[in-house]
């Protein structure tokens, strides 16, 4: 745990640690323990700066915003927004650019929007369009490479599903809706979701699932490649 600072120290430089999916400490066995010795080392420090950062935003804030936890307010907290169409319309033709194939402005735009620029999923899907492109992309090459993303991801989300309950389905099929009223009465009865308190319980075990986020009172799916497979797919 000293090692980081050991070698900072020797060398009088200052580092900057990074640690990928932190939150993943919480799976830890004894994992508490395992927390107040890292803080108990980090804190101590002073050659080196700690990035802790995760894609598990749920399981993220429970490891630094908890008050049992060890590491509450370790540090300062920084919510990163999703990186911007235009800065993913110039990586992307830059990139096509680079191995001779061409993409344009809207084309790139089209890739990163359909998947609500997710990081993962913009390069996935920007990868299989690039490999079905001969000397250009074409939108049709985009619909077709998305479509065989979805595909191929169908087996994993139909296990998931599997794995919800009726009601919790439900709730899936009335966010696919884009409807944000879930306890109002029409909402209650047409998608059999119960009563008001359910529906809390409800949201609250599809965001502990990572598989909804709830940002400022807006619900929103957190993989857009599910969101889509269920409304085109699953539902239909």
């Amino acid at each position: 745990m000293n090692l980081a600072e050991n070698i900072a120290a020797a060398k009088k430089v200052h580092l900057i640690l990074c640690i990928d999916e932190f939150q993943q400490i919480a799976e830890f066995k004894e994992t508490k323990a395992f927390q107040k010795k890292l803080r108990a080392a980090f804190q101590t420090q002073r050659h080196v700066t700690y990035c802790l950062y995760g894609s598990k935003r749920t399981m993220m804030m429970h490891v630094f915003t908890a008050v049992s936890m060890p590491l509450y307010k370790f540090g300062d907290i920084i919510f990163l927004q999703k990186i911007s169409e235009n800065d993913w319309k110039k990586f992307l033709v830059d990139r096509f650019a680079q191995t001779g194939k061409k993409i344009t402005e809207q084309q790139a735009v089209m890739i990163s929007s359909m998947v609500e620029n997710h990081p993962y999923y913009v390069q996935q899907l920007a990868q299989l369009s690039w490999l079905r492109s001969g000397k250009s992309c074409s939108n049709k090459i985009i619909v077709e490479a998305f479509e065989s993303l979805t595909l191929q991801l169908s087996m994993l989300f139909q296990n998931l599903t599997d794995s919800l309950s009726p009601k919790q389905v439900n709730f899936l099929a009335a966010l696919g809706d884009e409807s944000q009223k879930f306890s109002s009465r029409d909402m209650l009865e047409k998608y059999k979701l119960g009563t008001s308190a359910n529906v809390l319980k409800i949201k609250h075990a599809l965001q502990q699932r990572e598989i909804i986020d709830i940002d400022g009172g807006k619900i929103e799916f957190l993989d857009p490649v599910y969101k889509n497979w269920l409304n085109n797919y699953y539902f239909k």
